[in-house]
């Protein structure tokens, strides 16, 4: 068994970026205790506390660019968070890296950018677990697509992801569930691979 945790990416024209992105990491579930206690221990060494809170949070976008409980630390010290958080990813054992990007300049309608994307990220999840695990999906809670989510997910577990060469989504199982990403290290995780990602567009 499988739990995917994924966050989206909006598209930011004014930077470069024309892509709405949605990705995460598929983590079996024998890994989550050991990714758990290295992220917490990480808030611990970094913030002195272990609480599942906002002071304690690793939100890529704050650490990188020194916002909230990361102002005034120093830049290369924030780098180094992060480049930790990615070693914690990179290293896990099974753990799968999944992500979709749509250019919205490419579409006909930029306002779908968000529903093709959430639907190429299940197709491509339901490929990358293997055949005889199932997996759950579960989404930050602060996303504004949550209920858009829902109800595609379920769409496409009735009838396979929405064009002519979709595919049946049978290992992605449930529904689509949300937390909030401070309430989650894996969330956390998820939401740091995702930034990197970002980066490349």
């Amino acid at each position: 068994m499988y739990i995917a945790y994924f966050d989206e990416v909006k598209p930011m024209p004014l930077h470069g970026r024309d892509h709405y992105l949605v990705g995460g990491i598929a983590v079996p579930m024998e890994q989550i205790g050991a990714l758990e206690r290295a992220v917490t221990d990480l808030a611990v060494e970094i913030v002195g506390r272990h609480e599942l809170v906002k002071g304690t949070e690793f939100h890529a976008n704050y650490c990188y660019f020194g916002k909230s409980h990361f102002n005034g630390m120093e830049p290369a010290r924030r780098i180094t968070i992060l480049a930790r958080l990615a070693a914690l990813i990179a290293h896990a054992d099974g753990v799968k890296r999944v992500y979709a990007a749509i250019d919205q300049t490419k579409i006909y309608n930029a306002a779908f950018a968000p529903e093709y994307a959430f639907a190429h990220f299940v197709e491509r999840m339901e490929m990358a677990i293997p055949n005889d695990q199932s997996c759950i999906l579960i989404g930050d809670l602060d996303d504004e697509q949550s209920t858009n989510m829902v109800r595609d997910f379920s769409r496409f577990r009735q009838l396979g992801t929405p064009w002519a060469h979709g595919i049946d989504i049978n290992r992605v199982v449930d529904s689509v569930h949300f937390c909030r990403s401070h309430h989650s290290r894996l969330l956390q995780l998820a939401d740091v691979y995702l930034f990197i990602v970002a980066g490349k567009y």
